[in-house]
C-alpha cells in the first residue's frame, strides 16, 4: 500500500515505517511480537521495499527471524500469503502492517486454539457521536429528538487467526483480501471466532489518525 491519504509522508518512506515517538510503525508491531513470543516472521513488502529490508535485515538485531515475502504488484491484505514458501503447522497471526496496538496476542491465539475455531477475527469497538440534534420523523411530522446521539459498531481490527488449511484457498499471486476469506468461511459454515480487542487500537491510515498517534491535537 502507498499510504496515498499520509502523502507526502510517504513519498520517502513507506507506510508502516512512518515513525511514531521515535520509532517506525512497523519496528513497533514486530517488537510487540516478539514480547508474545513469536520468533518467526514474515514481511510482506512491495513499495519501497528495499527501506523495510534495509531496516529489518534478518531480524536479529530484534530478536526474531524475518523473511520476506516480495510482491511484484500489491496482493492485498491477503494475497501474499500465497507466496509463503511452505504451508504452515500452526495458525498463522496475521495484522496489518500500519497498526499500534497493545492486543494481548497470547491471549487471542489461546482464545482460538480453545474455540476451535477455524479462523478468528479481531474486532475493536467504534463510537462515533453525531455532532447534531437527529430528528425522528413521520411524514412531515417530527416525532422525537435526540441530542447528539451515539453509535457504535463492531469494526474489523485488522488482525487475524488462520488455521493452516485456509491458506491453501488464497489464490496465487492475485489480490486478494482476507475478510474475502472470512466470509468463504462464513458461507461453508466454518468456525469464525471473534476476539475483543480492549486494550489500545489504531490504525494509523489517515492524518488524523497519525497526528493522534504522535499526540497532536
Amino acid at each position: 500500500c502507498r499510504g496515498e491519504r499520509l502523502r507526502p509522508l510517504t513519498d520517502s518512506v513507506p507506510k508502516p515505517m512512518i515513525r511514531v515517538a521515535g520509532r517506525p510503525i512497523l519496528e513497533r508491531i514486530l517488537l510487540h511480537l516478539v514480547g508474545h513470543g513469536i520468533r518467526r516472521v514474515f514481511l510482506s513488502v512491495n513499495y519501497m521495499a528495499e527501506v523495510i529490508e534495509k531496516h529489518f535485515g534478518d531480524g536479529t538485531g530484534f530478536g526474531c527471524r524475518v523473511e520476506y515475502i516480495r510482491e511484484r504488484t500489491p496482493l492485498g491484505t491477503g494475497g501474499a500469503l500465497s507466496l509463503l514458501p511452505e504451508p504452515p503447522e500452526d495458525p498463522l497471526l496475521v495484522l496489518n502492517g500500519d497498526l499500534l496496538t497493545q492486543v494481548d496476542l497470547s491471549s487471542m491465539l489461546q482464545f482460538h486454539s480453545m474455540g476451535g475455531f477455524t479462523a478468528t477475527v479481531g474486532y475493536t469497538e467504534y463510537i462515533h457521536t453525531v455532532p447534531y440534534g437527529v430528528l425522528d420523523l413521520e411524514g412531515n411530522r417530527v416525532v422525537g429528538l435526540r441530542e447528539k446521539p451515539c453509535e457504535s459498531w463492531n469494526a474489523n481490527a485488522g488482525i487475524y487467526i488462520l488455521d493452516p488449511a485456509l491458506i491453501g484457498r488464497v489464490p496465487k499471486e492475485t489480490e486478494f483480501q482476507l475478510p474475502s476469506l472470512i466470509e468463504e468461511c462464513l458461507e461453508g459454515g466454518k468456525p469464525v471466532g471473534s476476539y475483543r480487542i480492549d486494550e489500545d487500537w489504531l490504525d494509523v491510515g489517515h492524518p488524523s489518525q497519525l497526528q493522534r498517534a504522535r499526540g497532536h491535537r
